[in-house]
């Protein structure tokens, strides 16, 4: 090979499109997010992105995994564009992006693939590990190294009301979240799960619980109290009912006694 040729670039493949990896994988992109938007997931083809992309559709399973994943992919990398960040480093950032991207275009495809009844199963299987690995496992790794307990479930605790605020707000739920401005909102979420996000404040119902048996006890004792009350009173009556008829029938007894002597005398 002479100096001349090891000095000569690489040539493009056919269509004019550089052979590595970050080219191809955008041309997929891109080629995507144009066939999804003209006919859908379920029209779309894996050889046709390829074809539109210009490079292998063999790729697709390379770079992204499925079909279903690039899809995901195409609609990510479109929110990307308006500003979301590529990692979000606490609770309150990922409540200003979602109620603010919400707040602008209604629920995205990601969200409503997750509530809408005709979502492809491989769609939603995508969606929902996205959603775990953008917001529910930054939180949760936080939590483990801050030694917190149960770290996973406060994370999906947390990203489901935050998940399930955004929605009944956009759908117009309760008048007061649907009116409510944006950074008032936005202030509630933060201050309601950083809680729950941070392993802090964590809600203890022992105490709940005794005052609640307490209670329980306190009422048993009383009823008890007052059963035993009602029955020495009812017993009081009865023993003055009875010493009343023992009384009405010894006067009774006198006076009959009176009578019959009082004609033995006449």
């Amino acid at each position: 090979m002479t100096a001349a040729s090891k000095a000569a670039p690489k040539a493009a493949p056919a269509g004019g499109r550089p052979r590595d990896a970050a080219a191809s994988r955008h041309a997929l992109l891109v080629a995507a997010q144009d066939l999804f938007g003209q006919r859908g997931f379920e029209a779309t083809t894996i050889r046709e992105i390829g074809d539109r992309a210009g490079v292998d559709a063999a790729l697709i399973a390379r770079y992204f995994g499925s079909k279903a994943d690039l899809y995901i992919a195409a609609v990510a990398a479109e929110r990307m564009g308006e500003g979301q960040p590529e990692e979000f480093e606490h609770l309150g950032q990922m409540a200003d992006v979602l109620v603010s991207r919400t707040d602008r275009h209604g629920p995205g495809p990601i969200m409503q693939a997750l509530v809408r009844t005709d979502t492809a199963e491989e769609i939603r299987t995508a969606v929902r590990l996205r959603l775990e690995r953008r917001l529910v496992e930054p939180l949760a790794a936080g939590l483990v190294d801050r030694g917190v307990d149960r770290a996973r479930l406060r994370a999906e605790v947390a990203v489901s009301a935050l998940i399930g605020i955004n929605l009944g707000r956009s759908q117009g739920w309760f008048d007061s979240i649907r009116d409510v401005p944006r950074h008032e909102l936005v202030e509630l979420i933060t201050e309601a799960l950083t809680p729950l996000s941070e392993g802090t404040g964590a809600y203890d119902p022992a105490p709940g619980r005794t005052d609640l048996v307490e209670g329980t006890e306190h009422a048993g004792s009383a009823h008890s109290a007052g059963s035993a009350h009602s029955a020495d009173s009812a017993g009081s009556a009865h023993s003055a009912d009875s010493a009343g008829s023992a009384h009405s029938a010894g006067s009774a007894g006198s006076a009959h006694s009176a009578g019959s002597a009082g004609r033995a005398d006449g």
